[in-house]
């Protein structure tokens, strides 16, 4: 739970979500049993779910009697009518799990809530909706591998001052780094919902260019490349095509 004691849902690649009803007709006052209470007949609850938590099944609670418990969804799951029991008997306890599909959870929802609103022909005053709410978290699990081929450089060749350097070719040898970023978890609904920095050798002590940022790319999709930030090859250095893509330092 946050500061605040609203529950926090943390979610990664979980496909539904159990909500605990739990349901009682008990004396108002513990200290005077008789002074109130009855059955409650037709006792049902009726709860009310957003478009991205939608109900998917009934279970029982674990440890529980089998519940008399009966749910009815409309078509789309958005709401849930459960018959608690006719009559639900005085000093009865229900409890039981709503099984909530998560499918309908992106990377944007920040927040959910359910309206849980209970019913009755008996007299019970006083009887208010409730809301049970919780803050989304998305805990994607994510993995980086790299590599660089060739593995071993070496240096060498003819000294040139940055501004003498006008092609490719003057830079030195080349190395390729191949970086892939994996998500076992939800699928990513947008490219901007994650981000990789980079960090590298990019100059020594006295400024000088140590491994220059010759091509960046990301592949998106097959076929498909955006550029990383801030741009390569700030020299403007002439290329040798063609770059097949991937991510390219000298």
């Amino acid at each position: 739970r946050g500061a605040d004691g609203t529950a926090i849902f943390a979610m990664s690649d979980q496909k539904d979500v159990a909500l605990e009803i739990h349901v009682t007709n008990l004396p108002s006052d513990p200290a005077e049993p008789q002074r109130d209470g009855d059955d409650a007949h037709e006792a049902v609850l009726t709860a009310t779910f957003p478009p991205e938590l939608p109900y998917s099944a009934l279970r029982p609670y674990d440890g529980w009697a089998p519940s008399p418990v009966v749910c009815l969804a409309n078509q789309n799951g958005s709401q849930v009518e459960c018959e608690l029991g006719n009559p639900m008997k005085r000093g009865a306890q229900v409890r039981f799990f709503l099984i909530l599909s998560t499918l309908g959870i992106t990377i944007q929802t920040t927040d959910l809530a359910v309206e849980l609103a209970l019913s009755t022909i008996s007299e019970q005053p006083g009887l208010e909706p409730v809301v049970a709410r919780a803050r989304v978290v998305i805990e994607l699990p994510l993995s980086v591998t790299g590599v660089a081929v060739p593995p071993r450089l070496f240096f060498g060749g003819v000294v040139r001052g940055e501004s003498a350097m006008r092609r490719e070719s003057q830079v030195g040898s080349a190395v390729r780094f191949e970086v892939t970023v994996s998500n076992r978890g939800q699928s990513l609904k947008t490219l901007g919902s994650a981000f990789l920095t980079l960090l590298w050798p990019h100059e020594i002590s006295n400024g000088k260019w140590l491994l220059y940022p010759l091509h960046l790319e990301l592949a998106a999709a097959p076929g498909q490349w955006v550029a990383c930030s801030p741009p390569a090859n700030p020299l403007r250095l002439a290329l040798v095509p063609p770059w097949e893509g991937g991510t390219g330092m000298r």
